[in-house]
Order: C-alpha cells, then structure tokens, then sequence
C-alpha cells in the first residue's frame, strides 16, 4: 500500500448472538490498524449502517490508497452484482481489497480475476439451492402436503384427547389441559372449534 494509506479490517455477523471475536483476531493478525465491528444481515437490501459508513464514495472513511480486508469474501455480501459491483466501485476510487482465507488482493490484476470468478460462483452455488428449495416445496404441494407458514402448536390428535378427557371424565379443565399438553384457556377455544367442525358437517 502506499505510504500513508490505512488497511481497514471489517468484521460481520448475521445476528446479535454471533460472536465476532474470531474475526477481529483475525483481522488484527493480518496488520489491519482500524477494525469495523457490525451485527447485521448480508442479504441484500438490509440495513449495515457501519458498513456505510465505512463505503460510501463520498462521506465514507475509505480514501484512495487505503484497503479494504475481510477475512472471507461472505463478509461483504451475497450476489454477484452486490460484489462486482463493490470491486468496480473500489478499482474505480482506488480503494484495494484483501480477502484473507482466499488470498486474494485486488491490488493485482490476477487477484481481481480471481475475486469476480470466486463471487460468479458463489452465487451460482445459491441460485441451485434456491432452485432445488423449490422443486422440493412445488413437489410437496402437488402432494397435497403443509408448505410454508406457522407449524400448528397443538396437533388434532391433543384435541381429540382433550374432547374426550372433558366428556368421559370428571377431571378439571385444567387436570385435562395439562395431561394433553396445552393451556386450558387454548384448550377450550380449540374443542370449541372441533365441535362446531363437527356440527357443521353433521348438517
């Protein structure tokens, strides 16, 4: 780097209960004087406010000549337009980039090679699972089966046990909602339910 010039390191994890330590040693190992710690989503369009900050062309902290280093290419985000991008953005305000678990620098033209390959086949990888995540959920659906949404919290057959705990028994409602696993303010509400299924279909 020229003289003068700064290496930021920037760390990130997706959520708050991530730890960032293993990155900010590794960034610190690879001579990085100014670390960048953020909590936040890679996905596209979510917020990375320290992130901005740290990019942005006209009031961020990267100056030509400065560098840029991650410890893997994840960190800056997920889709290729996202990360060609970000390269053409950098080449252009003369900013490099180090990926450490790749080795790559984009200072040279063999490793700005390698990083656009590397990212055109990172989001190849996840354009296939996305397509093999929807094969999957069109096949369940032309079974007929449950895709998407909240998984019910009490199965048909705990109602079941519960109608007949409540017409057989001399137990409590609470005696009963406990034994089938459930409250007994959710217990009575969907008993109520089941009955008026059944009344429905008897007419």
């Amino acid at each position: 780097m020229d003289d003068g010039a700064r290496d930021y390191g920037y760390a990130r994890v997706s959520s708050e209960a991530q730890d960032l330590r293993r990155q900010v040693d590794e960034l610190k190992a690879a001579g990085c004087d100014r670390i960048v710690e953020e909590k936040a989503s890679g996905k596209h369009g979510a917020k990375r406010p320290k992130w901005e900050k740290l990019v942005d062309e006209k009031d961020g902290q990267l100056r030509r000549g400065d560098r840029l280093t991650v410890v893997e290419l994840s960190r800056l985000g997920r889709s290729t337009t996202q990360l060609t991008a970000l390269l053409r953005d950098f080449k252009d305000r003369g900013v490099g980039l180090r990926i450490l678990n790749l080795g790559i620098d984009t200072s040279t033209p063999a490793g700005e090679l390698i990083f656009t390959i590397i990212a055109a086949v990172g989001q190849m990888e996840r354009d296939l699972i996305a397509e093999r995540t929807r094969s999957a959920l069109d096949a369940k659906r032309r079974r007929g089966e449950r895709v998407g949404g909240r998984k019910p919290k009490h199965t048909p057959e705990q109602v079941a046990r519960a109608m007949e705990f409540l017409d057989t028994t001399t137990m409590t409602g609470q005696e009963i909602a406990n034994a089938v696993g459930m409250s007994r303010s959710r217990m009575y509400a969907l008993v109520a339910r089941r009955r008026a299924e059944l009344e429905g279909a008897a007419t």
